[in-house]
Formats: structure tokens, C-alpha cells, sequence
């Protein structure tokens, strides 16, 4: 195992001084989740290492759903699409080399997948069986929001893989299918 992976894993103790509602807010929301504080802080902090300060830093801003979806139904499935392939994907591409300086085919799909420990309203899963891939996103954003994500999955696989994937989109979930060719 490499030495960033172990000191990854190597617990550390650290002596913290926090206000006793802090406190108290933390034992509450540990046990209410089942876990412990220590679980909790963790958590906490790995996110705002891993996630949240490169969000800041990269400029990604934070709306309400109501508001994104209220934005996205004055928008036409056709102008969606279109910003999904010409905003999205490019867009995807910026994030994964920022975060993982890796915007390769794999990158790209390690990303996606990566960013769903961040993001739960925008889980992806990516397979791999027999040199077919699905990538399943999942979100709470409606159905114009999957009409673009639809497209800038299906533009991703086109552009990194070079192949046509099967996609398919529902309410709150956008599927692509395809083979890699070797």
C-alpha cells in the first residue's frame, strides 16, 4: 500500500475546542444517523477537503431546486440538450481535470463517480461488465434537468469512447449504454 494511502488510513488524535451547543447539535446528529461523533467530524471534515474547497475554488455555485427547476422548465428541451453537449460535457471534462488532474475516458467516469460521495442529489454509479460500461445517474432535479444531462452523457461517451451509447432518460434517472471497442 502507498505511504498517501496509509497516512490516509492512520488515525490521528487531536484535541478540539468547540462550543458546548456544537457539541451537543453533534451528539444529536450522530445519533439520530447511528454513528458516532467521531464518524461525523470525519466525515465532515473529509468533505470539506475533498469537496467542498475545490467546489469554492472551481466558482460552483449553490441555488435552491425550486429555483434551478423553475429555471429549467422556462427552457426548451431542444436549448437543454443543446447546453448539455456544448456546456455540460465541457464543463465535466474542466471539473474532473481540476479535481483528479485526470480528464481521460477512465477519468472521466472515476470522476463522476467520486463526486457522488459529495453530491447526493446527483448520485452516478459506473459498471463495467465484459467490456460494456452503464453509467446510471441519478438526481432530484426533474425531467428537464435529465433531458440535458442525457444529452452530455450521451455526447461523453461519443467524444471519450467513440461509440454511439443507448441512452435513456426518465424523471430523475439517466442511463448510458455501450461496449467499448477494443
Amino acid at each position: 500500500m502507498a505511504d498517501a494511502d496509509m497516512d490516509k488510513r492512520r488515525p490521528v488524535l487531536k484535541t478540539f475546542r468547540i462550543s458546548e451547543s456544537l457539541a451537543r447539535s453533534l451528539e444529536k446528529e450522530a445519533a439520530d444517523a447511528g454513528t458516532t461523533v467521531n464518524a461525523d467530524v470525519n466525515s465532515i471534515l473529509n468533505r470539506h477537503f475533498d469537496w467542498d474547497k475545490s467546489a469554492r475554488e472551481f466558482g460552483i455555485a449553490e441555488i435552491p431546486k425550486t429555483l434551478l427547476k423553475s429555471i429549467l422548465g422556462g427552457c426548451d428541451d431542444e436549448m437543454l440538450a443543446r447546453i448539455g453537449r456544448e456546456v455540460g460535457l465541457p464543463l465535466w471534462k474542466e471539473m474532473a481535470e481540476f479535481w483528479t488532474q485526470d480528464s481521460s475516458p477512465n477519468g472521466m467516469l472515476a470522476f463522476q463517480a467520486e463526486r457522488a460521495r459529495f453530491d447526493p442529489d446527483f448520485q452516478t454509479r459506473v459498471t463495467r461488465k465484459e467490456g460494456a460500461i452503464t453509467i446510471t445517474i441519478h438526481h432530484d432535479y426533474g425531467p428537464k434537468w435529465s433531458v440535458m444531462v442525457k444529452s452530455a452523457v450521451r455526447e461523453l461517451v461519443k467524444q471519450f469512447f467513440h461509440v454511439e451509447p443507448k441512452v435513456t432518460a426518465g424523471e430523475s434517472v439517466v442511463t448510458a449504454r455501450f461496449k467499448v471497442k477494443t
